[in-house]
């Protein structure tokens, strides 16, 4: 499919997009529990499957491809469902006390919590990229309170991490990858 040039057109999203990202995630965590206790195979595995849960939860919303390409609100977002996992680097330095339960606890809703504060009094594109920044750390939690330890959620009301069962973030992948094949197939026929 070629995409339209016209401007405000949206360049289609291929109908197997969601197929790819939902086997991404899939396959990944198959995967995973081999990679342990290897960190570089661990993240290798881990970090495809937290943007293709971004990008899922995107598409889902009606994000297109010309989004993907021309905003970079998505781009910001994609790149934040990965790089809050570099709170995980003063863990592996010794220091052992921001991650009482597992996992760091700036991965609680306390982090997209100041990110929208921050947000608030902010304009302009300085604004969406902090929004866009909170909105992928929020992504990045929902596939880590289903894999691992979970995560310190309410931190710092509570330090006790909350997990949640693997199946309902499995089946919350495959409802999104419903719901964009859905939206891409509605926007297919409406060109046609």
């Amino acid at each position: 499919m070629a995409a339209e040039t016209t401007a405000g057109a949206r360049a289609p999203v291929p109908l197997f997009a969601p197929v790819l990202l939902v086997g991404t995630v899939l396959v990944c965590d198959v995967l995973l529990p081999g990679a342990k206790p290897d960190r570089v195979l661990t993240a290798a595995l881990d970090e495809p499957a937290h943007v293709a849960t971004a990008a899922l939860a995107l598409l889902a919303a009606g994000v297109s491809l010309r989004a993907l390409r021309h905003r970079g609100w998505v781009v910001t977002t994609l790149a934040a469902a990965v790089l809050i996992d570099l709170d995980h680097v003063p863990l592996y330095l010794g220091a052992e006390w921001i991650a009482p339960s597992g996992r760091p606890l700036t991965h609680s809703l306390a982090t997209p919590l100041v990110l929208l504060a921050i947000a608030a009094p902010l304009r302009g594109a300085v604004r969406r990229v902090v929004l866009a920044t909170a909105l992928g750390v929020g992504l990045h939690l929902v596939r880590d309170i289903a894999t691992g330890p979970g995560v310190p959620l309410w931190w710092p009301l509570d330090w006790r991490s909350v997990r949640l069962p693997y199946p309902w973030y499995a089946a919350a992948v495959v409802g999104l990858g419903v719901i964009s094949i859905t939206r891409i197939a509605s926007r297919t026929r409406g060109r046609g």
